[in-house]
């Protein structure tokens, strides 16, 4: 099952990871994560790096 929500970009053209997805996928303040354009379908992926 897809876990998806809608978030705004700020001025400094961030985005803030929903409080779901964090959880999922254990993602703590200070941790990387890698992002991907994939052209394939067109997508941005966000993906955490395991330290």
């Amino acid at each position: 099952m897809a876990v998806e929500d809608i978030v705004k970009v700020s001025r400094n053209y961030q985005v803030t990871i929903p409080a779901r997805i964090r959880q999922k996928f254990q993602i703590k303040e200070g941790d990387l994560v890698r992002v991907v354009f994939d052209e394939n379908d067109n997508s941005v992926k966000i993906m955490p790096m395991k330290q």
